[in-house]
């Protein structure tokens, strides 16, 4: 018994050179460590031992491996349970008043079964007023240090107003006598478009088209040019969200037959004069899956000031302020200086991690295996075509933008063992599939040697 204890100790001991000697290899061969700089940090899952370690304090930008982080914190704040809703409540005087749960996930559907349930729960006919509360959350559309390439059409303005995902999609066909190119818009709400889009040779294979709003930023008018050799459709974020969810609440309202021929204005409910009528919820579990599987903005900053808002006790319209501050209240024991949190998703160019506080904060939130068992595994998401070997073994966010690439996650190794791990690369010039080629290296050097 004596041997065996001696010999564990002995293999333990040898191993860990050869883990961090196979991994300075990988990286003198692959000349990241020349051309680029590259943070490391390896940590056990069930204990404070540091496994490897490289530039682990140098703050670099963590891209949307920002988003497992204030998901995290969302989480924590939230609790594993927690429900975004959407309800109808009325008052003594037969108003009705639609609360926004700023429900990514709420959809046209599920506006059409509020109202058909509620159709059995009143008298449609007294309705008076329809009011929307939407005090849940502030309306500032795009957080600091965001460029003008992560806006409009490529990220949706963060409201409270969601319905459909504030998308709506955009036909671009050849005309039947294909003389001249039309933009078809079948959904309700309507894009204000000048069509200056040309056709190209049906052989050409030109299929160009550029979407811009005129008269700048925050003009309503978009202007399509380019040049088209097949028809396409394309999904656009919506200008109004406001006047896109009135459209549609008007029109739940006239498919379940309920009269009603007033404007829908906004106005704040008081909870202790009105009754909760009808609701339809989406839980954090289903929500998750648009924030860590499919790494969208949108939805990670929209939970990020949900939380907030629970944060704050529903005081005022959260904030990313307010977000930032549940942050850093939740992982105030992980700071270190310089750490910089300026939006909920990772785009902004502002934001300054490294590599131990991303592996000692997923650390934390890894406690709860439910969290854990959140993130993406091999074949998902965004590692859907990464990694495939590790499919039982890695669970972990990626991180991508400019010159950026990033990964955090937790793995089990071939000898059974768990560690969690954030690997940050920057300032790279190498193609963005040599990057993420290298980091599948690193993550098969440690998943072999320990």
């Amino acid at each position: 018994m004596k041997k065996i204890i001696v010999s564990l100790f002995l293999f333990i001991f040898v191993s860990m050179p050869v883990f961090a000697n196979e991994i300075q290899k990988h990286i003198k061969q692959s000349g990241f460590g020349l051309s680029s700089t590259v943070g490391i940090y390896v940590v056990e899952k069930n204990s404070d031992k540091v496994l490897y370690k490289r530039n682990e304090t140098k703050l670099l930008n963590p891209a949307s491996t920002m988003k497992v982080l204030v998901f995290g914190a969302s989480y924590l704040e939230l609790e594993k349970d927690y429900e975004f809703e959407t309800a109808i409540y009325s008052d003594s005087k037969n108003n009705l008043y639609v609360k926004l749960g700023a429900d990514p996930l709420l959809s046209q559907q599920d506006l059409n079964d509020l109202f058909k349930e509620l159709k059995t729960k009143i008298d449609t006919a007294k309705i008076q007023n329809i009011y929307i509360d939407d005090t849940i959350i502030d309306k500032t559309p795009y957080p600091d240090g965001w460029m003008a390439e992560d806006m409009w059409p490529n990220s949706r303005p963060l409201t409270p107003y969601i319905v459909d995902k504030n998308y709506v999609n955009i036909a671009i066909n050849r005309s039947s006598l294909a003389t001249k190119v039309d933009i078809i818009q079948n959904d309700d709400y309507k894009l204000p478009i000048i069509n200056e889009l040309q056709l190209a040779q049906p052989d050409s294979n030109i299929q160009e088209v550029k979407i811009k709003r005129l008269y700048g930023d925050n003009s309503p008018i978009i202007n399509f040019q380019g040049a088209i050799s097949k028809d396409q459709v394309m999904k656009l974020p919506v200008l109004d969200p406001e006047l896109n969810f009135n459209i549609k609440l008007l029109k739940a309202i006239e498919k379940n037959n309920i009269k009603y021929d007033k404007k829908i204005k906004r106005k704040k409910m008081h909870k202790n004069s009105t009754e909760k009528i009808v609701s339809k919820k989406h839980t954090l579990e289903e929500v998750s899956r648009e924030v860590l599987l499919n790494s969208d903005n949108f939805t990670s900053e929209i939970v990020f000031r949900v939380a907030a808002a629970k944060y704050i006790e529903y005081k005022h319209p959260a904030t990313l302020e307010d977000a930032i501050d549940m942050f850093e209240e939740e992982f105030k024991q992980f700071y270190t200086d310089g750490i910089t949190i300026k939006d909920g998703s990772g785009v902004s160019r502002y934001n300054l991690v490294n590599a131990e506080f991303c592996a000692r904060v997923l650390k934390e939130l890894c406690k709860d295996e439910n969290f854990k068992n959140l993130m993406a595994t091999p074949k998902k998401g965004t590692l859907k075509n990464r990694l495939l070997f590790l499919e039982n073994n890695l669970r972990a966010k990626t991180g991508t933008l400019s010159q950026i690439s990033c990964i955090t996650g937790t793995l089990k190794t071939k000898r059974g063992r768990e560690i969690v791990f954030s690997i940050m690369i920057q300032n790279s010039p190498k193609r963005m599939a040599v990057i993420k080629n290298f980091e599948n290296g690193l993550i098969g050097i440690i998943y072999k040697n320990y």
